[in-house]
């Protein structure tokens, strides 16, 4: 019997009926069912807070349901922890990187299952699975390099050599490119295709809908807690994915590019840090959309970290409205008017444990919202409910916690932060990592008007497309310094992406 026609009969790798939970005041999965298929690649769908962690946590055993059942390969199973969801043959992929820095590969890999002869370690049996699965990866790296030294991709790839490593039938990865170039992405797409071909089952979670369509066989789409459709990807187009997340159609970002720039605001003059980056020039002006994209390492991170004071330059000059300025810390930037947002914002952003109001308000703590030290509630709540309107801000209260908000709503929350501080230059690191495509057509716009208003404003993106539609000019990053300097009309996404590699 032909493997295709094998696998169609086979029962399903993954399937959940009914599936339901509740968390106090809200419904996060209300009866979801659909099925993985063995030897498919199967797209999870939805905006933020749509369900999709929730329905990977009890899946994978962090979260128990209240309703429904989940069958593996034809049987029913009970997952009570995360034990006994690799026990019944599922793994999963976090978004996070569970890999130890200072390991090999090889431990990073038999991790908490290390084998053992006589009572004591056996370093080749150890080296010998890691190579076994490395090898079902198609991956060439060396079992003993230590972790810390690859690169974030390869740290992506051992991750999910990690999870094959109990051999699992069911493959679950959460946002696995989110944090990669698209050459690393095609790296991890082969590998992704070759388990596929190995009759493995993947459910594949992506805000990434052009790799959704180039990747994936079949979707599910949730919305508001609900299965919405589960169908074949064949002639699907991101248009449709996107109306079916979010249940209307909507009009692609398209931004006009400032006819005439205003004043420099910031810039930097032969800026250096260590070796990751080398004498960099570069001017943003008020009312430009200015992008740095580059290869993974580039510098393109630290260089906005420098221009928001979260590092110190070993040399160099940042000048701020013409003057030198040194900032030793953040907050002397914020005072000056330069805030920075990082692409980690649960622990670089939030106040986690605080709610959405006292998030937006902690910066702007000053007259007129306190008198003699202390704080006016009234006028405090009124300039964070018109700055969370004036971001799109989606939340039950002002008071709510600001960890209950989806990651889209949590990062306009930010944004709203910051202009209500009064920032001028906006300094962002990857602004639309883990954000639905609703939310981020509508962070493209906040920061188009943002743009409109005056302010000058640095993106960092590896998002290729993203950068397109953003930036009045794009600076390309290789190796600490800036390679090349173009504009959206000046080129397509093919020929940015051989700039990217240096290979234009």
């Amino acid at each position: 019997m032909p493997i295709a026609a094998a696998r169609s009969e086979a029962p399903p790798a993954l399937a959940v009926r009914g599936l339901g939970k509740r968390f106090p005041g809200v419904t996060a999965l209300d009866q979801v069912s659909f099925e993985v298929r063995p030897g498919e690649v199967h797209a999870l769908v939805g905006q933020n807070g749509a369900g999709k962690s929730t329905l990977i946590n009890i899946v994978s055993g962090m979260l128990g349901a209240d309703a429904g059942e989940i069958d593996i390969a034809g049987r029913p199973v009970t997952i009570a922890d995360t034990r006994a969801a690799i026990a019944a043959g599922i793994a999963t992929v976090y978004q996070e990187l569970s890999l130890l820095p200072n390991l090999t590969v090889a431990q990073n890999i038999a991790l908490g299952r290390e084998p053992r002869r006589r009572g004591l370690l056996d370093v080749g049996a150890m080296r010998g699975r890691a190579a076994a699965v490395l090898d079902r990866m198609g991956l060439s790296i060396p079992a003993e390099t230590r972790v810390g030294l690859l690169s974030l991709a390869e740290r992506q790839l051992i991750d999910i050599a990690k999870a094959l490593s109990s051999d699992p039938s069911l493959l679950i990865l959460d946002e696995p490119t989110a944090p990669l170039g698209r050459t690393d992405c095609d790296r991890l797409f082969a590998a992704v295709r070759r388990l596929r071909d190995g009759g493995i089952a993947i459910l594949y979670v992506s805000h990434r809908f052009a790799e959704v369509l180039h990747l994936c066989d079949r979707v599910t789409v949730l919305r508001n807690g609900r299965t919405v459709v589960t169908a074949p990807l064949a002639g699907w187009t991101e248009a449709r994915l996107t109306e079916a997340m979010i249940g209307r159609r909507t009009e692609a970002f398209v931004r006009t590019p400032a006819a005439a720039p205003g004043p420099e605001r910031l810039a930097a003059k032969q800026l250096r840090w260590r070796e990751r980056v080398r004498g960099v020039d570069l001017a943003l002006h008020a009312g430009e959309i200015v992008a740095l994209t580059g290869l993974l390492g580039a510098g393109q991170n630290e260089i906005a970290r420098l221009l928001g004071a979260d590092l110190v330059p070993g040399d160099g000059t940042i000048l701020l409205d013409g003057v030198a300025r040194t900032f030793d810390h953040p907050a002397e930037a914020v005072e000056a008017g330069i805030c920075l947002l990082t692409d980690d914002r649960k622990r670089e952003g939030l106040l986690p444990h605080l709610s959405l109001n006292d998030n937006i308000a902690l910066p702007s703590l000053a007259p007129p919202l306190t008198t003699a030290g202390f704080v006016n509630a009234v006028r405090e709540r009124v300039a964070t409910k018109t700055a969370a309107h004036r971001f799109g801000v989606v939340a039950r209260s002002l008071q709510a916690p600001i960890l209950t908000l989806s990651g889209g709503n949590q990062q306009k929350a930010l944004l709203a932060r910051w202009d209500m501080a009064q920032a001028e230059v906006f300094v962002l690191i990857e602004p639309t990592r883990g954000v639905d495509v609703g939310a981020r057509a509508e962070i493209y716009r906040r920061l188009d008007a943002l743009a409109r208003q005056g302010k000058a404003i640095l993106v960092v993106s590896s998002d290729l497309p993203e950068v397109l539609a953003l930036a009045d000019r794009i600076l390309v990053v290789d190796h600490g310094r800036i390679a090349a300097e173009t504009r959206p009309a000046a080129i397509d996404e093919d020929r940015l992406n051989l700039l990217v590699q240096g290979a234009a």
